[in-house]
């Protein structure tokens, strides 16, 4: 069965006194709203209380009594306010309730994007993209179902069955203690739902979040599954892990199935005994008709959010397991943070130093060994070496994606560790292999929407980048929509972009990181030609197979098996590939 690594186990914790705090802390800021909305579920549970009260004097004192019809109309009127007036107050209170359940929620997702653009490339690289936009979404949406359906309204069920218990007690007590005699019955069915319920709703959770992850992971990899004709393999694994899903359904719901009718079994049980009572009461004169009548009202209210009891446990309980791994997420610390006092950058001359640099990216399997070597201010260098020998980890150490294990990396004759990262890595460019276009306009993936260019800049960068000819025939240029990750245009387009917006946002230093690779000749040329002029004047890095792209280098470093060597010349790389790229 395939696995799914995450950060956190997919347990459902119970009611958590702190995860609950927290969650309040939220609401803080909406406090009066709640206030609001709370005192306006009081009115209308009120009002709901007090009508079968007002059926009760209408049919003891007008319908059964002496009363004149004049005042049994009145009562008439009265209720059908009272009536009109809780549905309008309800409108009102749900309206309330609901904006700031939203108003909450839009807050916690914002603080959860707002982290996890903080959060260092390791953790990423450990997490499916998957589970963490189940987060933001599915996990938050969960928490406003909390707010809405369970918090305020829990007040109001404890108000409710408070209220019917005191007029009940009111009215007659002997009928009250006769109703109320199947109260233990009720808390003894609760407390076994609760027990078996919790485990049943873990499981379900827990199914739930493999489908969540299996339909992430085969979407995104929907072109290897045809490509290679794996749909009836992925078929196979997805019957498994959906039966598994419907079993655990299954489970939850025969176990509802028993809650319920043990609750109507409790309801009929108490109205049995009130009729057996109170009608032989009725029938001797001893109780009036209207009290049974508002009983048997009061009874129907009574049990009303006993019945919502599973509703709201599972509420509660899918709430402290979304609220859990949210927070979770919120209290992941950097693992490459912000120096406590960071160093004001406001410029570098370029000139970057590895001194004893040591890599790994599990414990001690070590990537890169003992790295020594400097570049000068405007120097270009390249580096070459086997798939998988560290060239990519090599230049992710100088922004900071990472940390060195031991060892320094020094810009200017500093400590990189000792800048803060925002300053650092806007210095540093990167063009990546796979280059990532946001579903924006070309002019916004150029300049991100934190540029402010005019045309003629936005244009000059364009040709800079031997972009301009191929957006010029785009339908409607800079402004044309791009789709997501830049679907539609080709990988040589998408590299020209990536080259300006290296360009507009002018680093001091510059690294191409096998972007190359995969590109026709033609565009090759137009690349060769931009990155002439990128470098020019620039600290640059060069990671390459091709070997035209680094035969203009100042120098070029061999990378294999962890160590790092400089080669001579171009020439020497060229009449020893097969031994250099042959290493281990």
């Amino acid at each position: 069965m395939h696995e799914y690594h995450h950060f956190h186990d997919e347990s459902t914790p119970g009611y958590d006194p702190h995860i609950f705090k927290r969650l309040l802390l939220y609401a803080r800021p909406y406090t009066g709203l709640l206030c609001l909305s709370f005192l306006l579920i009081l009115t209308v549970t009120a009002i709901q209380l007090a009508q079968p009260y007002i059926l009760k004097v209408a049919i003891d004192d007008y319908i059964l009594g002496p009363g004149s019809p004049g005042g049994l109309q009145k009562l008439g009127i009265i209720f059908l306010f009272f009536y009109v007036t809780g549905m309008l107050l309800h409108y009102v209170q749900f309206n309330i309730l609901m904006q700031t359940g939203q108003r909450i929620i839009n807050d916690i997702r914002t603080d959860v994007f707002s982290h996890l653009q903080k959060l260092s490339i390791p953790f990423f690289d450990r997490n499916p993209v998957g589970r963490l936009v189940t987060r933001v979404t599915n996990d938050a949406e969960t928490l406003n179902e909390m707010y809405t359906s369970f918090l305020v309204n829990l007040l109001k069920d404890l108000f409710l069955l408070a209220g019917i218990i005191i007029i009940m007690l009111r009215l007659h007590t002997a009928l009250a203690l006769i109703s109320f005699s199947v109260i233990p019955l009720v808390a003894l069915i609760i407390i076994l739902y609760r027990r078996k319920a919790r485990p049943a709703f873990r499981e379900l959770r827990k199914q739930l979040t493999r489908i969540n992850a299996f339909f992430a992971e085969n979407i995104a990899g929907i072109r290897i599954i045809q490509v290679f004709l794996q749909e009836k393999q992925r078929l196979n694994l997805f019957r498994e892990i959906n039966e598994n899903y419907f079993l655990a359904s299954l489970q939850e719901i025969k176990i509802f199935a028993v809650f319920r009718p043990a609750m109507d079994l409790s309801r009929s049980l108490a109205l049995a005994l009130l009729l057996w009572y109170g009608s032989g009461a009725v029938l001797q004169g001893f109780i009036p008709f209207g009290i049974i009548f508002a009983f048997i009202n009061y009874l129907d209210q009574f049990f009303r959010p006993l019945y919502d009891i599973s509703d709201k446990y599972s509420i509660l309980q899918a709430a402290m397991a979304s609220a859990e791994r949210i927070f979770e997420l919120i209290d992941q610390k950097e693992e490459v943070a912000n120096p406590s006092s960071p160093r004001a950058l406001e410029g570098i001359r370029g000139a970057i130093d590895f001194e004893k640099v040591w890599f790994a990216y599990t414990n001690e399997d070590w990537v890169l060994k003992d790295v020594c070597f400097n570049i000068k201010p405007g120097e270009k260098i390249a580096v070459v070496g086997p798939t998988g020998a560290g060239k990519s980890s090599l230049v992710n150490l100088i922004n900071r994606f990472y940390d060195v294990k031991k060892g320094t990396i020094k810009v200017d004759g500093l400590n990189v560790k000792e800048f803060d990262l925002k300053d650092l890595r806007r210095h540093i460019g990167i063009v990546h292999q796979d280059v990532f276009l946001f579903s924006g306009s070309v002019k916004e993936n150029i300049t991100l929407n934190t540029l402010s260019l005019t045309s003629s800049q936005l244009e000059e960068v364009a040709r800079a980048a031997n972009a301009y000819e191929f957006i010029q025939k785009l339908p409607q240029q800079f402004d044309t929509p791009l789709g997501e990750r830049g679907i539609g245009l080709s990988t040589g387009q998408r590299q020209l972009l990536a080259f300006a917006r290296i360009l507009a946002f002018n680093p001091a230093v510059f690294i191409l990181d096998e972007a190359t690779a995969h590109l026709d000749t033609y565009t090759e040329n137009l690349l060769q030609e931009t990155l002439d002029y990128a470098t020019k004047g620039r600290t640059s890095i060069i990671i390459a197979h091709r070997l035209s792209t680094i035969k203009k280098a100042d120098r070029i470093f061999l990378i294999s098996g962890g160590k790092l060597t400089e080669i001579k010349s171009f020439d020497e790389l060229v009449e020893n590939l097969d031994r250099y790229f042959g290493e281990v």
